[in-house]
């Protein structure tokens, strides 16, 4: 088996009701999923996920490592993956879409390689460690406080037992939201708080975390900009509540730094920025020599969702993983089936590869490559 075609795809899919923005983006009225499509001489086709905001950086990045892949076998994913990151470290100018495409690149060649062995990924990786994957709920942005409480109770409702929320719209309108989202969770559900980077000045920060120490919260996310870990040590030091950060980090060389400077007590790769499932393994090998827990972020499409929990399930380190809880065109229908949950468990498709298949009529209903 040889591949004979890497191609990017992108679709736009517009959102009847639109999603909520948060410090990291605006009214989101139509999801832009990046995807990798890659397809063997014998006919067999694999997906991965890109978490790539420039389509044209994407494209320029899939020419660039194409070269490695055409002709090469899949079964060779190891090698594959080194050899596309030193083609995009050889660049003299970073590739600014090299990191998505290298990750969806090998989330395809996985799900090619179990599918050939017939067995699924988590199998290949050397299998469950769990026999569920626990997952928390995410879909509470920066919005009024009686939406919140009312998908809180939807959320709830649905089984789920950890949900995350947004914060960063100022200090009033945030401790607000927080303890109407608290008193519909009660004690015994999991509530984690995600700021997306809101206080850069250290001061800030730790004033927000004092704040919200008092609600027992499961963790804080993503406080400050990961370009300085000092503020994430000082919270660390300074509060009850774990930090959690990491998801927009790239290399496992950028997650060791955090490691080392004691920053973190969750890291949160993305399968489609982090070097897809070898990238995520790697970066939770090295978590585990500073007992530093992996939950593995994600947003908006099952796909990526799908690609990183069957890595999650076979990781000493992960407890729970994180899933996009708001009903979309994507999350219905990209994939054959949508994902299903069980008590709040995420239910890992069992069939070879990824289990899934990727809807390819959605695909065509909303591909715009020209984006």
């Amino acid at each position: 088996m040889a591949i004979v075609s890497v191609e990017p795809v992108r679709l736009h899919v517009p959102l009847e009701d639109p999603i909520p923005p948060s410090v990291a983006r605006p009214l989101t009225e139509a999801l832009d999923v990046h995807l990798v499509r890659i397809e063997c001489d014998d006919g067999a086709v694999a997906w991965g996920e890109a978490w790539c905001r420039d389509w044209s950086a994407m494209r320029d990045a899939v020419d660039a490592l194409s070269p490695i892949l055409v002709g090469a076998d899949p079964l060779d994913r190891g090698v594959l993956w080194e050899r596309m990151v030193d083609r995009l470290r050889s660049k003299k100018e970073p590739l600014e879409g090299g990191a998505g495409t290298l990750s969806a690149i090998d989330q395809a060649l996985w799900d090619l390689a179990a599918r050939t062995l017939d067995m699924p990924v988590h199998q290949l990786l050397g299998g469950k460690r769990v026999a569920r994957l626990d997952a928390y709920a995410t879909g509470l942005y920066l919005e009024p406080v009686d939406d919140l409480v009312r998908k809180a109770e939807d959320f709830l409702a649905r089984g789920f037992r950890s949900i995350k929320m947004k914060v960063g719209a100022g200090r009033d309108q945030d401790l607000a939201a927080v303890a109407a989202v608290k008193d519909v969770t009660g004690t015994q559900v999991r509530l984690m708080v995600d700021a997306n980077q809101a206080w850069p000045e250290r001061d800030d920060a730790l004033a927000m975390g004092v704040e919200l120490d008092r609600y027992e919260l499961f963790w804080l996310e993503e406080p400050s900009p990961p370009t300085d870990w000092s503020p994430y040590v000082t919270l660390r030091n300074a509060l009850d509540t774990p930090i959690a950060g990491g998801e927009t980090l790239r290399t496992p060389g950028q997650f060791m730094q955090a490691f080392v400077a004691g920053a973190l007590d969750v890291a949160m790769p993305d399968v489609r920025l982090c070097g897809g499932i070898t990238g995520l393994v790697k970066i939770a090998d090295l978590a585990r020599w500073f007992g530093v827990q992996i939950s593995p972020h994600n947003w908006s499409s099952p796909l990526g969702a799908v690609a990183s929990s069957h890595a999650a399930v076979t990781l000493a380190n992960c407890t729970i993983t994180e899933v996009e809880a708001t009903v979309t065109p994507v999350s219905e229908e990209l994939l054959g089936a949508p994902l299903t949950f069980e008590d709040g468990f995420l239910v890992l498709p069992e069939g070879p590869g990824f289990g899934v298949t990727v809807n390819e009529d959605f695909v065509a209903r909303y591909r715009d490559d020209q984006g």
